[in-house]
């Protein structure tokens, strides 16, 4: 049997087949891409060429990444990007719009005053003129009920009722009541305030430098930078564990320190600063300021960081006992169980130091852990025994 294709069959869907004894045609129906290819090729434009956007039209779809890189590349040749509004300390005038400015610039930036002192003077006054409405009430209360003609008044509301009058305990219930409102709106405020976090040393003295060197305030208007205990920070998620302080030295260390070591050293720190700048500071920190006192470094890449040690010293206290139990095969449960207990400790501090965990929480993860490493101590042992007999 041979099969016959002819060419202008093929482009049309046609398949041509031969036998001994018969010759039949069978019709296959192009698919929808087959048929606009075909439309393609007879689709001519009044010049016998082929029309561009016919070209466009047909042309093979690319993949997802090729498509990826053609958006990029539009949206750079049509500038629609050029407009975006980004931060940029050194085009504020000085004063008050560059400081807003800066204070939102980080989130470690954004400190304010809780006014604590003032906030406790205004409850404690509150508190002495409610103390004393109240006092006046129960006084109210105690003559009305001495007095036979006026015993009503307690039993009743403090409207009106069938024409008695009730108007001196309706007075002092309303403003008791104004009193009680004020009261607790500034006691629920200051519990809020009290709930967010004080900033780190090292966050305040970044501040507090900023506000010093740059003075963008008037004479006698930046005394509130002095008051360090009664400052907190907006961010809710804001995390200043011991380990964050030393990689945010680090990155300063980086910055600074090239002018700190000898003329041998300084191309080693260089590259090691271009090496650090490059990982830790992307093109939107760099154009905040050009102010070479001030340092911007991203947040996510330093966290990322920072949960990258953590995860390996996490990963290696809990490696590094069991190595030690399966090479020394001759320890006794004795001697494994004041491995299981150095480690514990050194894992409750690592978390305690290392994060921002709660008493809870690091309570927990040790439990955990001890509870791992003791399992595996028992399946040691229990394979030790098996072994024996």
């Amino acid at each position: 049997m041979a099969d016959l294709f002819h060419a202008s069959g093929m482009q049309h869907g046609l398949l041509l087949t031969s036998q001994p004894s018969l010759t039949r045609v069978h019709l296959r129906p192009p698919s929808p891409t087959h048929q606009q290819h075909i439309r393609a090729q007879f689709e001519l434009s009044p010049s016998g060429l082929e029309s561009s956007s016919v070209q466009r039209a047909n042309a093979p779809r690319k993949g997802r990444f090729s498509r990826m890189l053609r958006s990029k590349s539009r949206r750079n040749r049509d500038g629609r990007d050029s407009n975006l509004v980004k931060i940029n300390l050194d085009e504020q005038p000085k004063g008050y719009p560059r400081s807003a400015v800066y204070l939102n610039s980080d989130k470690g930036a954004a400190l304010f005053r809780r006014f604590g002192d003032a906030h406790s003077r205004i409850l404690l006054y509150l508190q002495v003129e409610i103390t004393r409405l109240e006092q006046k009430l129960k006084e109210l209360d105690r003559d009305d009920d001495s007095k036979e003609e006026t015993r009503w008044r307690v039993g009743h509301s403090i409207y009106l009722e069938n024409g008695r009058e009730n108007e001196a305990r309706k007075d002092l219930i309303e403003e008791l009541k104004a009193k009680l409102i004020e009261y607790d709106d500034l006691l629920l405020r200051d519990t809020q305030l009290r709930q967010l976090k004080r900033p780190s040393k090292r966050g305040h003295q970044n501040f507090f430098d900023w506000m010093w060197t740059e003075n963008p305030f008037g004479e006698g208007e930046k005394s509130f930078i002095f008051h360090e205990q009664d400052f907190v920070v907006l961010d809710s998620q804001y995390e200043d564990s011991w380990l964050d302080g030393v990689m945010h030295r680090i990155m300063g260390h980086c910055r600074k320190g090239i002018l700190r070591v000898s003329l041998s050293q300084q191309s080693l720190h260089c590259i090691y600063s271009h090496i650090t700048q490059a990982l830790f500071v992307n093109p939107d920190d760099q154009a905040k300021t050009s102010n070479p006192h001030v340092h911007y470094y991203s947040e996510d890449r330093m966290g990322t960081l920072i949960k990258v040690v953590v995860a390996i010293v996490s990963t290696a206290l809990l490696f590094i006992p069991i190595f030690i139990f399966l090479s020394c095969h001759a320890l006794s449960v004795k001697s494994m169980t004041a491995i299981t207990l150095f480690f514990a400790l050194v894992f409750a501090t690592a978390i305690s130091v290392f994060t921002s965990a709660r008493r809870q929480e690091v309570f927990a993860a040790t439990a955990a852990y001890c509870a791992v490493l003791v399992v595996f101590i028992g399946n040691l042992q229990q394979n030790a025994i098996a072994i024996k007999h």
